[in-house]
């Protein structure tokens, strides 16, 4: 094959991908927390029980995070310090209901999360291990009467065909691993209950290798090794530090979405129709879903039989948040045709109203958690 072919391959190869990935759209919601809290809306975020800085790193890390959803008011980790040493309480003091009570009283709180750091650990690993590999005989591949096969080179040229076999080696490997363990439980102060608790755990593990290996010292080998970590150009491990980090905050996210509405996304498929159904779809995938809508709510005036203008109406509506509306259009468009895109997309929009409601019983519990305290003021 030669240059231009190679090229001509590529340019297919990509524009084949660019067709087959098109008719995806990504749609963009929010999605209640995962526990229900009730009306718990002031926090205050104790050290986390653990190694070293870790503990106080995942209480600061959390405490911002939770912050940021804008469904908690969280008090400030220098406050909480402040108020704590007035009356000799700690941050990292407060790890069971009874301490946590005492301290959510003293800071004015209706929740008080204490937490721990289960694990939270990153080592090396070095060793051999066997693998197989194509090595050249030194020979060329013949025919049944003996004459030598030819093949041609990346570059189209006419050379012999090597003999290859295979050969089994050992290498030198040296393995990162890592995890990050986290648990946390939310008191709430009133009742010295755990009302809500999780744990989350993600790992890390990335393995390179070296050459064949060799009679050499373990000072040599260890040498060879170390000089993986700073390959140029190719793969290498990353610092400890920034593996852990990543695989704490990692955990942190996951009791964030557990404990506040967080934004998430859909992947769905437009219905291709040819003609304005396809006029639709090219207003969507630019993000003009208002344009889409319109110009598929006027093919389904037109003719209320086009499933696919049903289907692809049902997306623009959720899409743009109209739950209601576009459950109706996919309903349409399952009693026209049950495709599976259509029943997934029915399924889905009925998924989107539970999360609506559920969204919406929350963030009620939490406006009359935040006007409780003024009302008992007043």
């Amino acid at each position: 094959m030669n240059r231009k072919s190679i090229n001509r391959a590529v340019i297919a190869i990509f524009v084949f991908g660019l067709v087959g990935c098109s008719q995806k759209t990504a749609i963009q919601f929010t999605r209640p927390a995962e526990i229900d809290v009730g009306g718990i809306k002031r926090i205050a975020i104790m050290d986390f029980r653990g190694p070293e800085n870790s503990g106080s790193n995942a209480a600061a890390v959390f405490a911002s995070k939770l912050f940021e959803t804008g469904f908690y008011t969280i008090v400030e980790r220098s406050e909480l310090q402040k108020i704590l040493e007035e009356h000799a309480l700690s941050l990292s003091g407060v790890v069971d209901p009874e301490t946590a009570v005492q301290a959510g009283n003293v800071l004015g709180v209706q929740g008080v999360i204490v937490g721990d750091v289960i694990s939270y650990r990153c080592e090396d690993r070095r060793g051999r291990e066997q693998e197989t590999r194509q090595v050249w005989t030194g020979e060329y591949e013949k025919d049944q009467n003996g004459n030598d096969i030819y093949e041609k080179n990346l570059f189209g040229k006419k050379v012999k065909k090597k003999k290859y076999k295979d050969e089994i080696v050992n290498v030198e490997v040296l393995t990162r691993e890592a995890n990050v363990s986290l648990g946390f439980r939310l008191i709430e102060v009133e009742t010295g209950q755990v009302i809500a608790s999780r744990e989350a755990s993600h790992s890390y593990q990335k393995k390179l290798k070296g050459g064949e290996s060799s009679p050499l010292s373990d000072e040599v080998v260890g040498q060879i090794l170390s000089s993986l970590f700073k390959k140029e150009g190719g793969d290498k491990l990353p610092p400890k530090d920034e593996i852990l980090i990543d695989l704490g905050l990692r955990c942190i996210n996951d009791f964030v979405r557990a404990l506040a509405p967080h934004q998430e996304t859909a992947y769905a498929e437009f219905a291709g129709g040819g003609g304005e159904v396809d006029k639709g779809i090219l207003f969507a995938k630019n993000g003009l879903w208002d344009k889409a809508q319109q110009v598929w709510q006027q093919v389904v005036e037109k003719n209320p039989g086009n499933h696919a203008a049903w289907y692809n109406l049902g997306l623009a509506l959720e899409a743009q948040g109209a739950y209601l509306e576009a459950q109706e259009a996919y309903d349409r468009a399952v009693s026209l045709s049950s495709k599976k895109l259509y029943i997934k997309g029915l399924k889905r929009i009925r998924e989107r109203l539970e999360d609506e409601r559920r969204l919406k019983e929350q963030l009620q519990k939490q406006n009359q958690a935040e006007q409780q305290p003024a009302e008992e003021e007043f």
